[in-house]
């Protein structure tokens, strides 16, 4: 485990020198507050633009209802994480295998005692940690605003819907490494990781048993709990299959870098 010690601190100390350390948690905090501020200030906004401020605000209130708390909070999930959230979480990602592969330092890598699984092991821990990271902060940002505008939200409902939220950008991560093995072109796996996650949330409003395959339900489970303090249905099975899809992920991207691109040598096992 010490390879994997030293691939983590170097993909840190890279991801410090690329300042995504500093910028994607910035992005993310933005993305959090942007929602409970821009639905508790919209009306006067818009009324002040309209000219007479309390007509216009007065009227662009009755036209939202009555928002709660917990609206405000899970529409930070499905309206600002689930959009430009995860299209920002993948252009960030989507070169980490890619460049080393490109410029040698991948095959380098491998030509020392390192395995391939030691690498992989390096990469997914160093953007999980950068991941729980910006999405922590971001979501926490956003209950403070919620918290100051709204009111209070059960902490039991807060948290679980950030870890629930959290497996499902894990699979993100696995599934933007995997892409990284196969393709050696940033823009091709930024458009099939940012599509194909798209299109598992579309479909992820349906209430069927299919939506235990479907990664993108633990997105539409975290902003039930946020809601309403309880799962979905199939929410159990749609967990242990999410957690196996990330499992099965980084096992495939073990063995097609090992027999892809490189082969290690028995030595160095």
């Amino acid at each position: 485990m010490n390879n994997v010690m030293t691939l983590f601190l170097k993909e840190q100390m890279e991801q410090w020198r690329s300042l995504k350390w500093i910028w994607l948690p910035v992005v993310f905090a933005i993305l959090g507050m942007m929602q409970p501020l821009m639905m508790y200030y919209l009306p006067e906004i818009m009324g002040a633009m309209g000219g007479d401020g309390s007509e216009q605000g007065a009227a662009i209130a009755d036209l939202m209802g009555v928002v709660n708390a917990q609206q405000v909070m899970a529409g930070t999930l499905s309206s600002q994480f689930d959009q430009l959230g995860i299209i920002i979480l993948i252009v960030a990602l989507m070169g980490a295998i890619i460049s080393e592969k490109n410029n040698g330092m991948l095959a380098f890598i491998l030509t020392r005692p390192v395995k391939a699984w030691q690498y992989i092991l390096a990469k997914w821990f160093s953007q999980a940690l950068l991941v729980f990271i910006s999405l922590g902060l971001g979501y926490f940002a956003a209950y403070y605003y919620v918290y100051l505008l709204y009111g209070g939200i059960q902490m039991a409902s807060i948290f679980a819907g950030f870890g629930i939220y959290f497996v499902w950008l894990l699979f993100i991560v696995s599934a933007v490494l995997i892409l990284g093995i196969v393709f050696r072109s940033t823009a091709v796996v930024a458009m099939i990781g940012a599509g194909g996650a798209i299109i598992l949330e579309l479909v992820s409003g349906a209430s069927s048993w299919g939506q235990i395959f479907n990664p993108a339900y633990l997105s539409a489970n975290a902003t039930n709990v946020v809601m309403t303090g309880d799962v979905k249905a199939y929410f159990v099975g749609n967990l242990f299959i999410s957690l196996l899809f990330i499992a099965v992920l980084l096992t495939l991207s073990i063995l097609l870098l090992t027999k892809k691109n490189f082969h290690i040598g028995s030595s160095h096992e």
